[in-house]
């Protein structure tokens, strides 16, 4: 192969403390000849090192390790390589690991693993990231002129949730310079989702009850919304659109709670339920005629909304989304969410239940009327039956059900 192809190839960094695994997975990805270049560290802190040196696209780390440890690393990795995904393998298992290494790991793996599967794995990884990067999906999202513009106060905002440093006081503060993020910051915190026992008047408060991740999606969905009420525009349905993406996010976080899910994950969902249609908005201000086609033609077939988008648009809502989340850097986890909430079996990997599966069954139960929602082949019709099936959840819909009145009820 040329010295110029193997450049251009993909880096795959492997992080073992055991030169006998390296070894192995030399042996194993060099006779399936795959189309990407090898790196390999047995130490956390070489890894670092390889990192900054080298472009590496995806890195899999061992989590236990010694001095640094997988968790570490990857966590370093996401402040100072944030485009490069992230894989953890582990000898723990497959419902413990996630929920150890959440924030740092974008997929996690138990060992043994096969060299297929991991394979898959990271072929996966890659193609999502050519995905949300393809030119096409890239010139259409920047095409469109009416794509937010942060102001100075909401950047400030952000780049304190992301620091290392960022606390609810100093977020709070941050609130607090600016009335109008004060006022929508307490309205949502004394919204009727969380029934509190008395007002919340304090701004830190509100922070610590919510979280950074959540305030982040609220702000964003915020200003989105305000920059997309432009002229054309039924400001009827950007309300609608608004207030069904603040009851997206509260049923998909119920639904994640009711599975037992940690907090974390419960809060990637209700992040991702409330961002889920931020592409819809998009491209209702951007390209209204189309959407007004794709929505008759919806009535007409009863064809499924990103198929139908696809034909005539080449994305859909949910790239579109995705894209701007990706751009915005917002977590890994949040934007595969967003990607994938229609169609969450192309999102592959391993079948147990994740902030993706809430969000998927959560924007679909809260489009469907009372009765519907008492009927089991109209509970079915519009989720990804697959998808529940290899996740073992498939017969909880009746209760997903059932949380959903109680969540509308509240909304109401």
């Amino acid at each position: 192969m040329p010295h110029t192809d193997m450049e251009n190839r993909p880096s795959i960094l492997f992080v073992d403390d055991e030169q006998t695994i390296l070894d192995g997975l030399f042996r194993s990805f060099s006779v399936t000849d795959e189309p990407w270049n090898m790196l390999f560290a047995t130490s956390g802190e070489q890894a670092l090192v390889l990192i900054a040196g080298h472009r590496v696209d995806v890195i899999v780390s061992d989590l236990k390790m010694p001095e640094m440890d997988g968790a570490e690393l990857l966590e370093t990795v996401r402040h100072i390589s944030p485009e490069t995904t992230r894989i953890i393998l582990s000898g723990c298992s497959e419902r413990e690991v996630p929920y150890q290494t959440v924030g740092p790991a974008h997929q996690h793996y138990t060992k043994p693993c096969s060299s297929a599967k991991l394979s898959e794995a990271i072929n996966r990884a890659l193609t999502i990231r050519q995905r949300l990067r393809s030119p096409e999906l890239l010139s259409f999202v920047s095409g469109i002129k009416s794509v937010p513009a942060f102001p100075k106060s909401l950047t400030d905002l952000f780049n304190e949730i992301q620091s290392p440093r960022g606390s609810a006081a100093s977020v709070a503060r941050i609130i607090e310079r600016d009335i109008g993020l004060t006022a929508q910051l307490l309205k949502f915190a004394n919204s009727g989702f969380f029934r509190v026992a008395t007002p919340i008047a304090d701004a830190a408060y509100a922070v610590r009850l919510l979280g950074f991740e959540i305030i982040r999606a609220l702000f964003v969905m915020g200003k989105a919304f305000e920059t997309f009420r432009a002229p054309g525009i039924d400001i009827h349905v950007a309300n609608r659109l608004q207030e069904r993406s603040l009851v997206i996010g509260f049923l998909a976080r119920r639904i994640a709670a009711a599975e037992g899910m940690p907090h974390q994950v419960a809060e990637q969902a209700q992040c991702a339920g409330m961002l889920a249609h931020i592409g819809s908005l998009l491209l209702l201000s951007a390209m209204k005629d189309k959407v007004k086609d794709i929505g008759d033609e919806l009535d007409t077939t009863g064809g499924t909304i990103t198929n139908v988008e696809r034909k005539y648009l080449g994305v859909t809502h949910a790239d579109c989304g995705a894209s701007l989340l990706d751009l915005w850097g917002f977590p890994s986890a949040v934007v595969e969410t967003v990607l994938f909430h229609h169609e969450p079996s192309l999102r592959g990997g391993p079948s147990i239940f994740t902030a993706l599966t809430a969000v998927h069954a959560a924007q679909y139960l809260v489009k469907l009327s009372t009765k519907q929602r008492g009927q089991p082949k109209a509970l079915l019709a519009g989720l990804d039956v697959d998808h529940l099936r290899q996740t073992g959840t498939l017969d909880h819909v009746d209760s997903w059900a059932q949380i959903t009145r109680s969540v509308l009820a509240t909304a109401g």
